[in-house]
């Protein structure tokens, strides 16, 4: 099935590190090449019940415990019923998932959506890394984009594909899907503060997409609760290195500015 030219597309989107929004935008803008109209939207901003099932729907993730996080699975799982709409996915990862395409696409279905295409792209890691690698970055970004280009075209012509591996995939979902598999995270590995590097300037509270990092007025310290999901936006940006998880000899990670994943 081509893609409906006078259709426009809304993207939603959720990034960690950038890595997914960097994927998400290389599409958009060979989308707008090809003439079509893009609107992207933060997936942590937007109601599910407000998709536009007259609009092509596309989703990007990132790859979490094989499958994703908790508030892009409550998304979808709320998204409207939708007769036919189309709809595609992309997903950013290290290496390998498992417990993503099938699951969601199984999901999408029973709401009444037409599955277009779904397609992983490997970009940097980003989480426990020791050693800065910015020619294997490069080149793992780069081969990135070049994917996102190729898929547009596969979506746009119409031969793109959704796969799924029955069963294993079901399985495999399971982990990212218990809320308390993200509790136990939280309790082996918490994200910490160097109260002595901190600044206060809030840009981790700003980031957060689950709200869980407050500044106690009283102490005048920022304060990380319970919420957390760990998509590493808090460590990854800190500007004075004050925030770190396990050994603090894990080294910060981007793929984009700041200001391109801080809630408007």
């Amino acid at each position: 099935m081509k893609l409906d030219l006078s259709k426009e597309i809304d993207f939603y989107w959720f990034s960690g590190t950038g890595n997914t929004l960097t994927v998400v935008k290389r599409m958009r803008d060979r989308f707008e090449e090809k003439g079509f109209t893009v609107t992207l939207k933060k997936i942590e901003q937007e109601n599910p019940l407000s998709v536009d099932c007259g609009k092509i729907i596309g989703l990007g993730v990132p790859v979490a415990l094989q499958g994703t996080f908790p508030l892009v699975w409550d998304f979808i799982g709320s998204l409207p019923e939708c007769s036919g709409t189309p709809v595609f996915m992309v997903d950013t990862l290290m290496a390998y998932s498992g417990g993503i395409i099938g699951p969601v696409g199984k999901i999408l279905k029973r709401k009444g959506y037409n599955l277009l295409g779904a397609k992983e792209i490997k970009m940097p890691h980003n989480i426990l890394v020791k050693k800065e690698i910015p020619a294997l970055n490069a080149e793992k970004m780069e081969n990135g984009r070049n994917k996102a280009d190729s898929y547009v075209t596969e979506l746009v012509e119409g031969y793109a594909s959704w796969r799924d591996i029955p069963f294993y995939s079901d399985f495999m979902s399971v982990f990212s899907k218990q809320k308390l598999m993200w509790k136990l995270i939280r309790s082996i590995v918490p994200l910490k503060v160097d109260h002595g590097k901190c600044t206060r300037c809030r840009l981790c509270e700003r980031l957060c997409p689950v709200n869980n990092w407050i500044l106690n007025s009283g102490s005048n310290k920022m304060e990380w609760k319970s919420r957390c999901i760990y998509c590493m936006r808090c460590f990854s940006f800190c500007p004075v290195n004050a925030i770190h998880y396990g050994n603090k000899k894990n080294l910060q990670y981007t793929a984009l500015k700041a200001a391109d994943l801080v809630k408007e």
